[in-house]
């Protein structure tokens, strides 16, 4: 489970902005008035934030939490590090239909959240679907997902490379579906509406992260890259330098490389979507 522990050691960023959500918006989340909610977390990765940013909200007689991942690797890491008689981490795709999975919940969910997954999603309404179903009459979600980043326009062009082309041969299932939107939030939005959700609200939020130091940035990309793991071990290295000179020709260092390589500080600026729902 080496890639679920180094996700753990490298998520600042997707830590930071799931906190400051469940900060910022958790207060319109409609709790029940006898305290046992039922939760549903898609995309809870190696299961940290699950754990330790929605867990503390959740009224204390809460009748059960879920965190689902469709990494198998990441289910069972979550299952070894976090026990807990209410707590069950189980393997689910949210872009397949629920009638084609093992995931079977004997009935839906009180509250859905979601951060750092639905990017990863194609198809995106088949995602909304797939939420709506697994929520109750009035239940409601939280979303956080990546409308735009430049990782994704990374990949974009190393997947052109004659050399790393072979191994990145569907990059595009790998690139938020936003990424060239000219309105992500209302795209967005209107699928929502059209899959039966009335009450909604979608924002795009700007923001940036600043990686201190290359190894941190080395650590990001590997933990969150889809393709490394295709890549010889021989040759990640010289996927990595790629990586960085396409960061560097984007003028997304903030420092010198070539007289300060380790403590070169790097820039993402990044566009957020987030979205409230209440089926």
């Amino acid at each position: 489970m080496r890639k679920a522990s180094l996700y753990k050691r490298s998520n600042g960023l997707q830590r930071r902005d799931a906190k400051q959500t469940i900060e910022e918006f958790s207060h319109f989340l409609q709790w029940r008035s006898d305290g046992c909610d039922s939760l549903l977390d898609i995309g809870c990765g190696s299961g940290d934030v699950t754990i330790d940013f929605l867990l503390p909200i959740l009224p204390t007689k809460f009748s059960k939490l879920v965190g689902v991942d469709m990494s198998q690797e990441m289910i069972e890491f979550a299952r070894d590090q976090y026990p807990h008689p209410k707590i069950l981490f189980e393997k689910f795709d949210l872009g397949v239909d629920l009638e084609k999975q093992q995931f079977r919940n004997e009935e839906p969910f009180d509250h859905i959240t979601s951060f750092y997954c639905l990017h990863w999603v194609q198809n995106q309404e088949k995602a909304i679907q797939n939420m709506y179903k697994l929520l109750k009459p009035d239940g409601d979600m939280l979303l956080v997902f990546l409308a735009q980043n430049p990782i994704f326009e990374i990949y974009k062009q190393m997947s052109q490379s004659k050399k790393w082309a072979k191994y990145m041969i569907d990059c595009d299932n790998f690139i938020s579906p936003y990424q060239y939107s000219k309105n992500a939030a209302d795209q967005f939005g209107k699928l929502l509406y059209s899959n039966g959700f009335i009450e909604y609200s979608v924002e795009i939020r700007e923001k940036f992260f600043v990686f201190e130091g290359i190894d941190l940035l080395k650590k990001s990309v590997k933990a969150v890259n889809p393709f490394i793991e295709r890549i010889p071990l021989h040759d990640q290295d010289a996927f990595f330098d790629d990586y960085l000179n396409l960061v560097i020709k984007m003028h997304l260092s903030l420092d010198d490389i070539h007289t300060n390589s380790k403590t070169c500080r790097f820039l993402t600026p990044y566009k957020l979507i987030v979205a409230y729902a209440r089926k």
